[in-house]
């Protein structure tokens, strides 16, 4: 018997059984009547089971203005009887003699015949169970009280006040086949009150364990189940193809063999002003040319400042939003939980075809997690679904501080992820330069080089070695960088080479005088480089 909510039809292995006795606990407001009503609603749009709802203690006006908060069009319903609402009190329960069934049983046997009803919410049974003492009594008229329900074909769904802790479990666990609990729970830092569905017990069929994220919103109850990575029927097996995809940028494809390959994750690691953000964005571009969608999760940039920034770096991303072709998603933290996000993205990786994804970054991500404990889970968890659907995937990782010698320490997650890319800043002879490592990289061969990169008017490329420097990943290079000792040469040998012409008695004195001005000039360059170099006031 399904629920109707996919995310509780997934934990439940499809749904509960019909005539499965079902119970919800929670504190009050936790959701409990809002989602045995869903189930009849549900179940009267979808499967065609008609339902009746049993209130106790609670007025129809009260009932039907709470209602209009969502968006559920009971009035047809009610009209054509597909659902039929009892307000009855506590006292109908109880049978008047032993040979006569209760009133309420009465009531609800009539309708069933009228309706062929098939589903049935008894909310709450606290309110009746409180009128009866002895505890052993209890028991007992709950017991009869189910299986009358369940003799004229009616599959019970029962809300109940959670018990303290220092009751333990109550007698209704035991004689009802599902029990969820649904709890709202404080956050670590308190201001995100979380709550979370754990089924505890169910007969005839399986469930996934552990606490799944809920929310209460304008359609009812939505539920993320929370689904720890195992494996996949849709994982190949035995010999692998790889693929390789451009980066985007110039030069970084010769370093990475002929890109990245297909179906990777790479993290993509670096302090803050080393053009992570266009790296990521440069990648979706150039995935949005050959026909690639891509989608870029922040949770920090908004996506028109991104795009605008983007632009002036010289990367169409406007119009590849216009298009369609990349999507930007931003995600607050502390806004959503984790599981809903992965449930969310998921999905619209799957109507999309998204081939191509961006995360920015992981430190964000992380805030986004409650449990710092369950953060390789998630992770995890999200690496399994892109692999699964076969999604290249870059994540920024911001680092606070300049790791040294060894980048790869510094780095969370490495061993979790396809590749490692480092981006850093050196400064050399007065001068800020970028370079690029790529430090670990699945499936291909690539190059160890450090490559100076630049961001130019069609964005960044990548230049040469840092030739004559050593000790530059410990931010402290050594030696004479080539290229400043190359600028210093080549004038002289322009000037050796002009000594040697004006030596020849060939030389006429028209061609003499331009190789003079030529010699001036040349020398004059020389000087402005080495007072520039040794800042020598000029």
């Amino acid at each position: 018997m399904k629920t109707g909510i996919p995310g509780l039809d997934k934990i439940l292995d499809g749904g509960f059984l019909y005539h499965n006795a079902i119970l919800f606990k929670g504190p009050p407001g936790s959701g409990k009547t809002t989602l045995g009503l869903q189930m009849i609603y549900n179940g009267i749009l979808q499967y065609g089971d008609a339902g009746i709802v049993v209130l106790f203690e609670q007025f129809p006006q009260q009932l039907f203005r709470d209602l209009t908060s969502y968006h559920w069009d009971m009035e047809p319903l009610i009209r054509d009887k597909k659902i039929t609402f009892i307000f009855a009190k506590a006292e109908e329960l109880v049978e008047r003699n032993l040979v006569s069934e209760s009133p309420l049983i009465s009531r609800i046997h009539d309708i069933v015949c009228e309706t062929n009803a098939k589903r049935i919410v008894i909310d709450s049974i606290s309110h009746f169970l409180n009128i009866l003492k002895p505890r052993m009594e209890e028991r007992e008229v709950l017991l009869r009280f189910i299986n009358a329900l369940k003799s004229i074909g009616l599959t019970p769904i029962m809300t109940a006040e959670m018990g303290s802790k220092e009751r333990g479990i109550g007698f209704e666990e035991y004689v009802v086949d599902c029990v969820i609990d649904l709890t709202s729970e404080a956050s670590r830092d308190k201001t995100f009150p979380m709550r979370m569905l754990e089924v505890t017990k169910t007969r005839g069929h399986g469930h996934i364990r552990g606490k799944h994220p809920y929310r209460i919103g304008k359609d009812g109850v939505e539920v993320f189940p929370h689904v720890l990575p195992g494996r996949s029927d849709e994982e190949p097996c035995g010999e692998f193809k790889i693929e390789k995809i451009v980066t985007g940028i110039k030069g970084l494809d010769d370093l990475l063999g002929g890109g990245y390959p297909r179906g990777t994750s790479t993290i993509l690691a670096g302090m803050s002003g080393t053009f992570k953000t266009t790296f990521g964005v440069q990648f979706l571009t150039a995935g949005a040319h050959a026909g690639e969608p891509g989608f870029f999760l922040t949770f920090n940039e908004n996506p028109a400042f991104l795009a605008s920034t983007m632009k002036g770096e010289g990367l169409d991303l406007p119009a590849c939003m216009e298009k369609g072709d990349i999507l930007v998603q931003r995600f607050f933290s502390k806004d959503f939980y984790m599981d809903e996000m992965l449930d969310y993205l998921e999905k619209e990786f799957k109507k999309r075809s998204i081939q191509r994804l961006v995360v920015d970054g992981i430190n964000e991500l992380e805030r986004s997690i409650e449990d710092p404990a369950t953060y390789k889970d998630y992770i995890l968890t999200f690496l399994t679904m892109l692999r699964r659907q076969k999604i290249s995937s870059l994540f920024i990782q911001k680092l606070d501080q300049f790791p040294g010698s060894a980048p790869l320490t510094s780095i969370r997650y490495a061993s979790m992820f396809d590749g490692i890319i480092f981006l850093s800043s050196i400064e050399i002879e007065s001068a800020v330069h970028k370079f690029i490592s790529i430090l670990k990289m699945r499936g291909t061969s690539f190059s160890s080089d450090l490559r100076e990169f630049k961001c130019g008017a069609k964005g960044l490329y990548i230049l040469d070695k840092f030739f004559g420097l050593s000790n530059i990943l410990a931010g402290s290079p050594q030696g004479q960088y080539k290229r400043t000792i190359e600028e210093i040469f080549q004038p002289l040998y322009f000037v050796r080479d002009f000594i040697s012409i004006l030596c020849s008695p060939d030389v006429k004195d028209e061609q003499r005088h331009q190789i003079i001005d030529n010699l001036k000039s040349e020398v004059g360059k020389l000087v402005d480089k080495l007072k520039d170099h040794f800042n020598v006031e000029k």
